[in-house]
C-alpha cells in the first residue's frame, strides 16, 4: 500500500498542486509527511495523528511521548535483556534508536509504577540476573545434582 502511495498517489499530488499552486508543494517533494493544504507537517500535528490512529481500535490514544515509552519497554522485555556476550553492544545501540543515551533511557523511560526511582532499570535487572543465578544454584544443590560444597 506504501508503494502504491509513493508511486502513484504523491507524484498526482505534486502534479496536480503545482497546476493549482497550492501552499504547500515545494514541502511535498522534499518531505514524506507534508500535504499540499498544509505543507511540512510539525512534531505535534504528527503527535495528534498517531492518537488520532491508536485510538481508532479501542486503545487509549498515544501520542510520541507515550509511544516512546511503550515501544522503550517492549523492546526491552523483547529484545534488550536478550542479547549475548557477542552483542552486548546493542544495548547502546537500541537506547540510541529511542533518541537518547543508555543513562538516560534507563532513567528516564519505561519506568513502572513499581519501579524504585533511585535504581535504574538496567541495575534492577542486573539485580534479577543474580538473583536467577543463585535461585538456579541453590535449587540444583536442594536436588543434588552432584554438585559438592
Amino acid at each position: 500500500m506504501l508503494a502504491e502511495y509513493l508511486v502513484v498517489v504523491r507524484p498526482m499530488e505534486i502534479f496536480l498542486s503545482e497546476k493549482f499552486n497550492c501552499k504547500g508543494t515545494k514541502d511535498l517533494r522534499e518531505f514524506m509527511w507534508a500535504d499540499y493544504k498544509k505543507g511540512l507537517w510539525d512534531g505535534e500535528f504528527l503527535s495528534d495523528q498517531l492518537k488520532l490512529q491508536t485510538s481508532k481500535s479501542g486503545m487509549r490514544a498515544l501520542g510520541f511521548r507515550e509511544y516512546r515509552q511503550v515501544a522503550t519497554a517492549f523492546m526491552e522485555k523483547h529484545i534488550k535483556y536478550n542479547v549475548t556476550e557477542r552483542t552486548l553492544r546493542l544495548d547502546a545501540i537500541l537506547d540510541r534508536q529511542a533518541g537518547h543515551s543508555g543513562r538516560t533511557a534507563g532513567m528516564s523511560y519505561a519506568v513502572a509504577s513499581e519501579d524504585h526511582n533511585a535504581v535504574s532499570r538496567d541495575a534492577m535487572h542486573q539485580y534479577y540476573l543474580a538473583s536467577k543465578a543463585w535461585y538456579e544454584l541453590l535449587l540444583g544443590l536442594e536436588e543434588g545434582d552432584g554438585m559438592n560444597s
